[in-house]
């Protein structure tokens, strides 16, 4: 397969457009990794692949992550503000 073909998998299994944005979204998928190679790129493929067989969905966490960091700004901002966790209607797990 060539490069160009996997990396535009890569790209699509992880919702990028590119490799500098992979980089930066995903480096538990890309630190170590030296993705001038091919067989970088494969690797990286049959994890993604492994990955979703197993039934974990990257994106999923990805935006779990999203909102418990949105959360924890609105309580800091309503802190901040002199509101209290009851008037921000927050719901789930607050880490402030």
């Amino acid at each position: 397969m060539k490069m160009q073909i996997l990396k535009q998998e890569v790209f699509n299994l992880t919702c990028v457009e590119n490799t500098k944005q992979l980089k930066k979204e995903r480096p538990d998928l890309t630190k170590g990794r030296d993705l001038r190679y091919k067989i970088q790129w494969q690797q990286l493929l049959e994890k993604l692949i492994a990955l979703r067989e197993e039934g974990i969905d990257l994106s999923l966490s990805d935006l779990v992550a999203s909102e418990q960091m949105l959360k924890d700004s609105m309580v800091k901002v309503g802190q901040m503000a002199g509101l209290i966790r009851r008037k921000l209607r927050l719901t789930g797990n607050e880490s402030s």
